[in-house]
């Protein structure tokens, strides 16, 4: 998966002279920056104001926003992977199909509590389309696990000894080894996705084997193992998913932000094949309904070129493709994704408390709060204001404020907005 495009650099204060001081402040037409509200000419790449990036030219970089040659895979400023704003792995994506899909998002999507009716309902926008991005190859460096040390966890597994593959023909503990060592035969072919795949099992053994909580370790090492009972798309699907869950603390804000979104594309996903398929779908269904998704809406749910590789991917009859389009756009909700957002933020007691798992850590949200251009966003803001209480699903409880976060929908919808996940 390639990075999101967002921007959250600062400007870098240059003076405009006369120019800046004569071009208006407006927002809604084309050129205006959504951080400054400065009108830039239609043409603008980044703000002339505040350098945001407007719309990323062919070959930009989406970290440091340098414009390489438009057939650039890497950044030569910075070396971040490159990846077309209308593409997705090498895939093309017709820009009018991406504007095509906000305008029906926006028909399902409706106001946050406390914001103004002149506002436009919040949707997401077409950076939040794409794959995860990249997660910091640093955190997946750290591990190291040897097929020896990789072996022996799975024998000290009773349960996994049982377990076979699809075939019901031999044990899982076979495939779980060479995946660790080889990756998957499906991507053979594709050795970048196989790193990422070799890298995610060796950390996903690694937090496996260092954990001490033994029921935690032996259930999450069960559902490791289980998806070596199924198809490979969903070996890699399992694979991603646990590492995410286990790297989470590793994580910045940035990057927890990013995958919570991945997460819920999946069940967005997940309930719209229930719709469409029913009950008895098994995986070749998902991946009909995950390549469906992409191909007629461009949103790519991580772990696309898994399902588009199935063989044994079912197909979908036109009344379903149908009921699967137009389910997955009723549940891929911007609006319920804040709501996501400010539930985990705002619960109850820090993140040491015992019984609360967040999928947020406050101490990093606050770091990258503080972080932020203070013309464009307060840090102080995720902090509960006494005087605007009706701006809050629900008050804060008294003993919690001024020490822990406490988001308000108007607050949440800022912090995604220059993330670049939410318009």
């Amino acid at each position: 998966p390639g990075p999101a495009v967002f921007s959250t650099e600062k400007g870098k204060g240059i003076d405009m002279g006369n120019e800046t001081s004569s071009r208006k402040k407006e927002s809604g037409k084309e050129g205006s920056c959504n951080k400054c509200t400065f009108l830039n000419s239609p043409k603008a790449n980044s703000c002339e104001m505040c350098g945001n990036v407007l719309k990323i030219a062919p070959g930009m970089c989406s970290s440091c926003t340098f414009v390489n040659s438009e057939d650039a895979d890497t950044c030569s400023m910075c070396g971040n992977e490159i990846k077309s704003p209308s593409s997705t792995n090498g895939r093309k994506i017709d820009p009018k199909m991406l504007e095509s899909t906000q305008k029906l998002l926006k028909k399902h999507s409706k106001l946050l509590k406390g914001e103004d009716s002149k506002l436009e309902p919040v949707v997401f926008s077409i950076a939040a389309f794409q794959a995860l991005p990249n997660i910091s190859t640093d955190t997946k460096k750290k591990v190291n696990v040897s097929y020896k040390e990789a072996s022996k966890f799975i024998d000290s597994i009773k349960e996994i000894g049982s377990m076979r593959d699809r075939t019901n023909t031999k044990p899982v503990k076979q495939f779980m080894l060479s995946t660790l060592i080889s990756g998957l035969p499906l991507f053979s072919k594709h050795p970048k996705i196989n790193k990422e795949v070799m890298m995610c099992m060796a950390y996903v053994f690694r937090k496996l084997i260092d954990e001490k909580d033994l029921t935690r370790k032996k259930n999450l090492a069960i559902e490791l193992a289980s998806a070596f009972s199924a198809c490979q798309a969903v070996q890699q699907r399992v694979i991603y998913s646990l590492f995410a869950k286990l790297a989470n603390i590793e994580f910045d804000f940035r990057e927890q932000m990013f995958k919570a979104l991945s997460q819920y594309k999946h069940r967005a996903l997940d309930q719209s094949v229930l719709i469409s398929i029913g009950v008895n779908a098994d995986p070749h269904w998902r991946s009909a309904c995950h390549v469906e998704v992409f191909q007629k809406l461009g949103v790519e749910v991580d772990g696309y070129q898994a399902a588009l590789m199935d063989k044994d991917r079912r197909r979908l009859q036109p009344n379903q493709a149908k009921k699967v389009i137009s389910s997955f756009l009723s549940f891929f909700s911007a609006n319920d994704f804040i709501q996501e957002f400010i539930a985990d933020t705002n619960q109850a007691g820090g993140s040491d408390k015992k019984g609360v798992a967040r999928n947020f850590d406050l101490q990093k949200l606050y770091q990258w709060a503080s972080k932020q251009d203070p013309g464009v966003f307060n840090k102080y803001s995720i902090y509960y204001d006494e005087d605007t209480p009706k701006d809050y699903v629900s008050p804060q409880p008294n003993k919690d404020r001024s020490i822990l976060p406490y988001l308000s929908p108007k607050v949440a919808r800022k912090i995604l907005t220059l993330l670049g996940i939410c318009s």
